[in-house]
């Protein structure tokens, strides 16, 4: 080694600084919570053209004591009247909006000022519900709602409408640990999914709101008139086309031809479902996951919140004035035997 390398000194390091401990727990959060987004991402691309294996709603009922019980099931062996049921009560522009209907959102918040949180709606679509169901849990916050109206939107551009509709009918809840469709229709009627008609499919979509209270096979005078209102809107659904992303353009169910003379058909109008009853038996109640009383300038969490509820019962279009209350005529189920509705291409 020559004598210049020797006496080479090498400058003096500095001593490491050690980072404080909140530094540390910081990067570590920053990471973590980068490492989930990127989870949840990948989950739903998996899901793309996987089954879902399960919700935190489901492990819940397990826990809970409850048999969960679910087979999973594609869409084509799902009853068409199914998919025009969920429309027709959860969510009429399911077709027209991309993931979160902010009119809904919009109508929802002012229902609720005027009724001072007596009565709540909702304005959450299909494709939120699904989000929540797959990605996350009930409760939880704004931190939850935010994620799941970002994963909204993530599902509906990664899955599309189809395979939307196809998750959410394999992963909602049907009360009694039944999850998704197939499991209802077996346990509920004693059939397969593919063979529900229009009134059991109705009946089905009716308790979707509150499945653990309301019952589909052994209705109470409230579901017996949901039920009513949501064949009726099953029809506006079906004949104009709003269940096209799912169904096709074709699907129309069976109505009767007008003869030569006869008036032309009137515009068709939703019906409005009816509200829930606020005492008795079928009466929703409090939710022990309520929300506190909002602040009034917390417009976010207002938002968040109406987005959230999930008893969505907005039209479509204004209501048709409501005639003098009268008791409905019980819908007979012998009209109904027989199996599905045709569904005849126009």
């Amino acid at each position: 080694m020559s004598e210049g390398m020797a006496n080479t000194t090498l400058p003096p390091q500095k001593p490491k600084r050690n980072l404080p401990l909140w530094r540390h727990v910081l990067v570590r959060f920053v990471q973590a919570g980068i490492a989930i987004f990127l989870l949840f991402h990948l989950y739903a691309l998996v899901l793309r053209v996987l089954p879902a294996p399960g919700t935190i709603l489901m492990t819940q009922r397990g826990m809970q004591g409850e048999e969960v019980r679910r087979d999973w099931t594609s869409l084509d062996r799902i009853s068409p009247n199914l998919v025009l049921a969920v429309i027709a009560s959860e969510d009429a522009k399911f077709c027209e909006h991309g993931g979160i209907d902010w009119d809904a959102i919009g109508k929802a918040r002012e229902y609720n000022r005027k009724h001072d949180g007596r009565k709540r709606r909702g304005g959450s679509t299909i494709s939120q519900q699904t989000a929540k169901n797959v990605f996350f849990w009930n409760g939880g916050g704004m931190p939850r709602k935010a994620g799941e109206a970002w994963m909204t939107y993530v599902i509906e551009t990664v899955w599309g409408k189809r395979r939307i509709m196809e998750v959410y009918l394999n992963v909602a809840e049907w009360g009694d640990g039944l999850f998704g469709a197939e499991a209802a229709a077996q346990a509920r009627f004693g059939k397969s999914a593919a063979d529900l008609s229009q009134l059991e499919a109705a009946r089905l979509a009716a308790v979707l709101p509150s499945p653990n209270k309301w019952s589909a096979d052994k209705p109470g005078p409230y579901v017996r008139k949901r039920t009513g209102s949501i064949m009726s809107r099953m029809r506006v659904v079906a004949n104009e086309g709003y269940a096209a992303c799912v169904l096709g353009d074709d699907v129309r169910l069976a109505l009767p031809k007008p003869g030569k003379g006869d008036a032309p058909r009137p515009e068709p109008v939703f019906e409005d479902l009816p509200d829930a009853p606020d005492e008795g038996e079928e009466a929703i109640g409090t939710s022990a996951e309520a929300e506190p009383a909002l602040n009034e300038n917390d417009v976010l969490n207002d938002i968040l919140n109406s987005a959230d509820e999930t008893f969505n019962t907005e039209p479509l279009a204004e209501p048709v004035p409501e005639a003098p209350a009268a008791e409905p005529a019980p819908i007979d189920p012998s009209a109904d035997e027989g199996g599905p509705a045709v569904l005849t291409p126009e």
